[in-house]
């Protein structure tokens, strides 16, 4: 009788409306888990997922650093292959045309001179392409450009003409340099024999290098990119599973929640009607 004889204070009002203000937060957290994608939205939410979703997020972030800079390093190699693939084919040609002039017969010198001009020419470009090769603007064929990534490092060696293709030849060193008109193995005057064997110590040094290059490509930034996004791949799992929403089980809980909200406004709304019953008594 307690429950309708009182107008001051509506105890089953009150309880009624606290009811529809829980339902009425839970449905506010169903709809903001699935708004954002997220279980965890703030501190309150929980707070030791929202430290190790933390963590886990700034080692998601270290780690796509790694994967850029692993990136970066092979985009580096390529540029430095590509050069030096150029710099093979020339001494390739070059090639050719000394073992053109160490067969003496059929050659008139003109033909000899103009062989020379062509190792001038394939030698000069060779340079060109060793000096002007650059990534991001900073040239990579200096002798000391180094490639870092993954605690691997491999330094670029230079494939200039005064670096390769070094040989001795009657007690003497010489480079490939020396094959230029002028020079000491030039293919019309000097020891052509030399010259050949310098362009190929040169071919075979560009070689190499580029095996170097893609050795380092291979079996240190590919397995170590590999590594890395297997890595950034279950880390980005076990912070979905802290903190993502599950949407199947966060639906079920909004439809639950949106449920309860009915009930108790309907509940509030009875609750109120209690006191109108109890002024009745006095009419």
């Amino acid at each position: 009788m307690s429950s309708i004889s009182s107008v001051n204070t509506n105890v089953p009002g009150i309880a009624a409306a606290a009811n529809v203000g829980r339902a009425g937060q839970t449905v506010a957290g169903s709809l903001l888990r699935l708004a954002t994608g997220e279980r965890i939205n703030r501190g309150a939410d929980d707070p030791a997922g929202l430290i190790a979703s933390e963590n886990l997020r700034a080692a998601l972030v270290s780690l796509d650093s790694e994967v850029n800079t692993i990136d970066r390093a092979d985009a580096v190699a390529n540029v430095a292959d590509g050069a030096l693939g150029q710099i093979s084919d020339l001494l390739t040609d070059a090639k050719s045309r000394a073992v053109a002039n160490a067969n003496t017969a059929g050659l008139s010198d003109a033909e000899r001179q103009a062989n020379q001009l062509e190792v001038d020419s394939a030698l000069q470009t060779a340079d060109r392409i060793a000096s002007t090769t650059r990534f991001n603007g900073e040239p990579l064929f200096t002798g000391d450009a180094t490639l870092n990534a993954a605690g691997a490092s491999l330094t670029i060696a230079r494939p200039d003409s005064a670096s390769i293709g070094e040989v001795t030849a009657n007690g003497q060193t010489y480079r490939l340099g020396d094959v230029r008109s002028g020079g000491a193995l030039n293919i019309v005057s000097g020891d052509v024999s030399a010259a050949a064997s310098s362009i190929d110590a040169a071919i075979s040094d560009v070689a190499t290098q580029r095996g170097r290059l893609g050795a380092f490509q291979q079996d240190s930034l590919a397995s170590e990119r590999r590594s890395r996004q297997i890595t950034i791949e279950n880390t980005a799992a076990a912070n979905s599973v802290i903190r993502d929403t599950d949407f199947a089980s966060e639906s079920a809980a909004l439809a639950r929640g949106q449920a309860l909200a009915a009930s108790t406004i309907a509940a509030a709304s009875l609750a109120n009607a209690s006191p109108q019953r109890a002024l009745r008594l006095v009419r």
